[in-house]
């Protein structure tokens, strides 16, 4: 799997967002960009023909991984989903991302996380 996201992620700077980039909620924004991403390379290619076997496991690697983060947070941050929502919008803005494409991708990113927690309660 390649880490390296589609787009350049940078650290929020305090003038963006009042979240400080050592928080745990920056590094849930992360991920959900990370995975974010995944899913722009995803169409990106999908677009330009087909989709890589490489593309898919890291998107697919993104989401579990989110997954696996929701499972061992949400005892202690049972907002978890608003908490995803909030910074990785926030991650995407400070890359530049329009609001509305930010909007669109996380909640395409937490769509998926919802599947996967379905089907792992099944």
């Amino acid at each position: 799997m390649d880490p390296t996201p589609a787009i350049n992620l940078p650290a929020l700077s305090s003038s963006t967002a009042p979240t400080p980039a050592n928080t745990l909620e920056h590094y849930v924004g992360l991920q959900v960009a990370a995975a974010a991403c995944a899913i722009m390379e995803a169409l990106d290619e999908r677009r330009h023909g087909a989709l890589s076997p490489r593309t898919r496991m890291a998107g697919g690697d993104r989401i579990v991984a989110l997954y696996q983060l929701r499972q061992f947070l949400i005892v202690d941050l049972p907002n978890f989903d608003s908490i995803t929502r909030e910074h990785g919008v926030a991650v995407l803005r400070a890359a530049d991302v329009s609001p509305a494409t930010a909007g669109v991708l996380v909640n395409e990113v937490l769509d998926l996380v919802a599947k996967v927690t379905r089907v792992a309660l099944n």
